[in-house]
């Protein structure tokens, strides 16, 4: 699996909903029928930052091999969020009864991240040399 691809992708994902959670958090809470109140405003805010630093982070870690000393710590923080927040969307999404398409799209988004970043964990990448002339340029393949 491309790792390069799953960073930039999961990027742009938390980049969107940071901007939705930063800048109109109220349309935010109604997409999850959520009641809108002061301190939910603040808190939906608070989590976009979280999601924006992600999202930074996701960005410029994009091209840093997983097995290396920080590319694993990386992987393991977008794993422990996208498994643990699939899991949640998941348990309120069964409580609510599938309350709304947008629901169950960001749970499908996050399930399929957290799947993604289990397999680039478990199965760790191979450094291949593309020219043996030049020891700087490395290929990156996931051993199957």
């Amino acid at each position: 699996m491309n790792t390069k691809f799953i960073q930039s992708v999961s990027s742009v994902f938390l980049g969107v909903i940071a901007f939705f959670c930063i800048l109109i958090p109220d349309l935010s809470l109604k997409l999850f029928e959520v009641p809108v109140k002061d301190y939910s405003i603040l808190m939906i805010q608070i989590l976009g930052g979280l999601f924006l630093g992600f999202s930074v982070a996701n960005w410029v870690s994009r091209t840093i091999l997983i097995g290396g000393i920080y590319g694993r710590a990386i992987y393991m923080g977008n794993l422990t969020h996208f498994l643990i927040g699939g899991i949640a969307l998941l348990n309120w999404n069964i409580r609510n009864n599938f309350p709304t398409i947008a629901s169950l799209v960001v749970l499908i988004v996050y399930l399929s991240f957290a799947f993604l970043y289990s397999l680039n964990l478990v199965f760790n990448p191979k450094i291949l040399w593309k020219d043996k002339q030049h020891f700087g340029v490395l290929a990156i393949k996931l051993r199957s």
